[in-house]
């Protein structure tokens, strides 16, 4: 009798060591998947940068071409008209507003200084070409017989030559006008433009470049999120097996607990899911009482219950800057958001002993009429239970208020069901969902 109870100690002991392994394990795995997560939100507001950075660039390029061509339009217009204020327009550009030199001081420290030196290149032409606009400008003042000290600085500098002195003042207009006609002057213009093109087309390859490998970096933590999220799922299992033939005699205390770790789950959901803290439950709530009302029997409804827990569980593997977003997401943040129900069945299919929470997590964005994702499933290829969780998914999305929108009038909630029901979801538990809302479902919750 002694050895019996020593082997049982030991047989004890060495349950109590593994699984307390194995919770170290779950920990570690934790961790590994925190670092992994503040990678991806690292390389996303890299490629966020690189964006923005080329949007500055492109930005600036355009200052730089803008400025240019103002003062090209103000120096031919004075030389075709002789208006003294087309001569001011262009000083108040080159000298007070300074559009082509703010653009490359607001560039700053951009990271291709190559980028930076070609536009830099473009502005140095812009400003050799003003030499040729200056002296255009003199020879309309001398026409136009102006006092030289009342002309802009650069232009009292220009000293005109000896032979065009001696040209009568029809000449000086003429010559003025070619100065800024000429195919000499558009060459020069050409090469201006040529150059900020080149600048932009450097920017949009080294944005490129930085999208590129930040999108790659992406996929590789994220599918080591995936692998880390599968194993630490696998091992909670494990370790929740285990604890279950530890403490089989007490299957109901053993229940309970299984429904506080699926709870607990759950709770991680909306915990990281900021904007929809409690869906989870309130969706799990919901689709137990559609299942009761639908005929379910009580175990049933209860499975219904923790499958609709652990519907979004996918979510953990979103970037926190996508799940998070307050406003409306892009088609390629779409596109990621959209794997939160494959990557949730992922998760769930390691748990063989409970194959329809996996159901539960990849169909519950399926339509009735095949416009759902992620398989386009239709009609009765739909698991019941993914039927079920759409209607209470799709009324806690309305019913529910979220930072960019407010929540819905419950009037207009069981309208927007009613007519969804026959296309995106099932008639037989729209009907019954409404029922319980008339018969005071919401209430009884509340209170």
């Amino acid at each position: 009798m002694m050895e019996d109870d020593v082997k049982k100690n030991k047989r004890k002991k060495r349950r109590s060591i593994l699984t307390v392994a194995m919770l170290l394990g779950s920990c570690a795995l934790y961790l590994i998947l925190i670092g992994a997560t503040v990678r991806t939100s690292q390389r996303y507001q890299t490629m966020v940068a690189a964006m923005e950075d080329y949007m500055s660039c492109q930005k600036n390029a355009m200052m730089v071409s803008e400025g240019s061509d103002y003062l090209t339009e103000q120096v031919q217009l004075y030389v075709m008209t002789q208006e003294r204020q087309y001569m001011d327009n262009y000083f108040t550009e080159a000298n007070v507003t300074r559009s082509r030199e703010t653009a490359l001081e607001q560039l700053g420290d951009y990271a291709d200084t190559n980028a930076t030196r070609i536009l830099r290149t473009a502005l140095d032409r812009s400003n050799a070409l003003m030499g040729t606009e200056f002296y255009a400008m003199r020879l309309i003042a001398e026409a136009q017989g102006m006092d030289p000290a009342a002309l802009p600085q650069e232009l009292q500098e220009v000293q005109l030559t000896e032979a065009d002195l001696a040209l009568r003042r029809e000449a000086w207009i003429e010559k003025a006008q070619s100065l800024v006609f000429s195919s000499d002057y558009q060459a020069a213009k050409k090469d201006i433009t040529s150059g900020v093109s080149l600048f932009l087309n450097t920017a949009v390859e080294l944005a490129h470049k930085h999208q590129k490998e930040s999108s790659l970096a992406m996929e590789r933590i994220m599918l080591i999120q995936k692998v880390l999220l599968t194993f630490l799922l696998v091992q909670s299992v494990g370790t929740f097996i285990t604890i279950l033939l530890r403490n089989f005699h007490k299957q109901k205390e053993s229940k309970i607990f299984i429904s506080q770790i699926i709870h607990s789950f759950a709770k991680s959901i909306d915990v990281k899911d900021k904007y929809t803290n409690g869906h989870s439950f309130r969706v799990a709530t919901y689709a137990g009482m559609i299942a009761k009302k639908a005929g379910f029997s009580t175990a049933e409804a209860e499975e219904v219950y923790n499958i609709g827990l652990l519907h979004d569980i996918g979510k953990i593997a979103v970037p926190d800057e996508i799940l998070n977003k307050p406003s409306r997401l892009s088609d390629e943040e779409f596109k990621v958001m959209k794997q939160h129900t494959v990557n949730g069945s992922e998760i769930l299919q390691e748990i063989a002993i409970a194959p329809a929470l996996a159901l539960g997590a990849k169909y519950h964005h399926e339509r009735i009429d095949g416009r759902g994702y992620p398989s386009g499933r239709k009609g009765d290829e739909i698991p019941q239970v993914a039927q079920i969780i759409a209607v209470a998914d799709a009324f806690d999305a309305m019913y529910s208020t979220r930072p960019y929108r407010k929540q819905m009038p419950l009037e207009d909630a069981i309208a927007e069901l009613k007519r969804c029901s026959g296309t995106q979801l099932n008639p037989k538990y729209v009907a019954a969902w409404v029922e319980l809302i008339e018969e005071g479902a919401l209430n009884t919750m509340s209170s």
